[in-house]
C-alpha cells in the first residue's frame, strides 16, 4: 500500500462513525499526523488499529 492509502485507511477506521464538528477538526488534525510519518511507521500503525 502507498502512503496516501495508508492515511486515509487509518484517518478513516478511527472516524468511521463520528459526524460532529469537533470529530471533523479532530479528523483533519489525524489526517494531517499521519501524512508527516514515514511509510513503515504507518504499516505499523496500521497493524495496530485495523486489525
Amino acid at each position: 500500500m502507498d502512503k496516501e492509502h495508508l492515511v486515509e485507511l487509518i484517518t478513516t477506521s478511527l472516524f468511521h462513525e463520528e459526524r460532529t464538528q469537533q470529530s471533523k477538526k479532530s479528523y483533519l488534525a489525524m489526517k494531517t499526523y499521519l501524512q508527516q510519518l514515514n511509510l513503515d511507521q504507518l504499516r505499523t500503525m496500521s497493524k495496530e488499529f485495523i486489525l
